[in-house]
């Protein structure tokens, strides 16, 4: 099988596309929109997702702990530092991403720390969608 090359045009647009959808992911994960999150997401290939070293099996598995981990949290906010964008093929995409985040408890504390990401785009019914995730908050 011959290997598709694509060129810069065509690698730009997919580079665009693709940052665009992590955009909107991010919105929606700091306004706390589960819908918005998982309008994104396409988890038929069972890929698996893991955060903070906790793989889950499914993404509605990674939901449920999400959906009880936002108890008591009203907003977050998410500092992209750092972000590469790794066109694998015209169908698969790797972003990688680190920065800082800030998130406000219903009490008024506000906790600070850092995250680093990996999300892996793949072109589904001519759409992309997330596929699998791996997320951390370092010390």
């Amino acid at each position: 099988m011959q290997k598709e090359e694509l060129t810069e045009a065509e690698k730009s647009k997919i580079a665009t596309e693709i940052n665009t959808l992590f955009e909107k992911s991010l919105k929606a994960g700091e306004s706390l929109d589960i819908n918005g999150i998982t309008e994104n997401v396409n988890d038929t290939l069972r890929a698996g997702f893991i955060d903070n070293g906790v793989y889950f099996k499914s993404f509605n598995e990674r939901m449920s702990g999400f959906k009880n981990a936002i108890n008591g949290i009203d907003s977050q906010e998410m500092a992209i530092v750092n972000i590469k964008i790794t066109i694998l093929s015209p169908n698969v995409v790797l972003l990688a991403s680190s920065g800082n985040y800030k998130v406000k408890i219903s009490d008024g504390r506000i906790l600070e720390g850092k995250f680093a990401w990996t999300f892996v785009y793949s072109k589904i019914n001519n759409e992309w969608k997330i596929v699998h995730t791996h997320m951390s908050n370092p010390k």
